[in-house]
């Protein structure tokens, strides 16, 4: 293992310190050398990829979906895909036949799948090699009061769920509603889709106080989302999570251990379980990647 190098590539090198910053360090005590590179970063870093590419004693570790398509076309290579998720793709019925075409022909690889849904699909249609991990795991924050609702999302989302969100709210008598992490350049935007509401934006949000404005989450439905690192967050941090119905599903909590309770037509309140507290635990999420990493380079 030591004489083994490992290449993360990513949409940007930010990301993988986001999301997988703990997973880094993992794999920086398991082997030689741990590359951490963004496909969309510098001119100089695809070329900097491809030598890393064709060198036998690398092996590659992709996330998101244009990343994992630029991994894919090393069909030859031994290396692991991380799909996070199909987002707004998911519907696209072209691309899940490209994608099909591409995981078969890269019978080298390991495929970690982050949605409960996009795991059945794939595992069902290519039978072999596919595992599914929930999200890149969760940590314990500090939260604020139960009555503030918080919804994290980013401005290319909004779009895609609002229709969820305000069916969530208007089931609501009185609460106090914060959105986090869309920039202030669509406050216009967003304040007209939500209009019946108030809203209390916060463009910025340090991730060890995501949570600081409230204890109340709010998961809607529409992105295709794998599986949510605030969702992750909020489930260790015993939020009072509302969940639509279909991402219930679609996210695998009924096989996390998670419970359910009616809420309103399409909603409903998760309830928190020892077992799915343990299941997206970022130590015990983090040891699952570990294990498919190295079986990647022993099989």
């Amino acid at each position: 293992m030591k004489k083994i190098q490992i290449l993360m590539i990513n949409d940007r090198a930010e990301l993988n310190n986001l999301y997988r910053a703990n997973l880094l360090d993992l794999l920086k005590k398991e082997f030689i050398k741990v590359y951490s590179y963004g496909l969309f970063d510098e001119k100089k870093s695809i070329l900097f990829m491809l030598l890393k590419i064709i060198n036998p004693k690398v092996i590659t570790i992709s996330s998101n979906l244009k990343s994992n398509i630029f991994s894919l076309i090393f069909f030859w290579k031994r290396g692991v895909i991380i799909l996070n998720g199909m987002g707004r793709y998911r519907h696209k019925i072209f691309l899940r036949t490209i994608l099909l075409i591409l995981f078969k022909l890269n019978w080298k690889k390991l495929f970690i799948i982050q949605s409960y849904a996009d795991f059945r699909y794939f595992r069902f249609k290519c039978k072999k090699n596919f595992f599914w991990i929930p999200g890149s795991g969760g940590t314990k924050k500090k939260i604020g009061l139960k009555k503030n609702f918080l919804l994290i999302q980013r401005d290319d989302k909004i779009r895609n769920i609002y229709l969820s969100v305000n069916e969530f709210l208007k089931n609501l008598k009185s609460h106090s509603f914060f959105l986090i992490g869309c920039t202030n350049k669509n406050k216009k935007k967003i304040k007209l889709i939500f209009k019946k509401y108030k809203i209390n934006f916060i463009e910025k949000q340090h991730p060890k106080n995501i949570f600081l404005e409230g204890g109340s989450f709010i998961q809607p439905t529409g992105y295709g989302e794998g599986f949510p690192h605030s969702l992750a967050d909020a489930i260790m941090s015993d939020l009072d999570i509302y969940i639509h119905n279909k991402e219930f599903l679609r996210f695998g909590l009924h096989k996390l251990g998670g419970k359910k309770i009616f809420f309103s037509n399409n909603w409903s309140r998760l309830i928190g379980t020892e077992k799915i507290v343990n299941e997206v635990n970022l130590n015990k999420v983090n040891k699952k990647y570990i294990f498919l990493i190295k079986r990647s380079i022993e099989d």
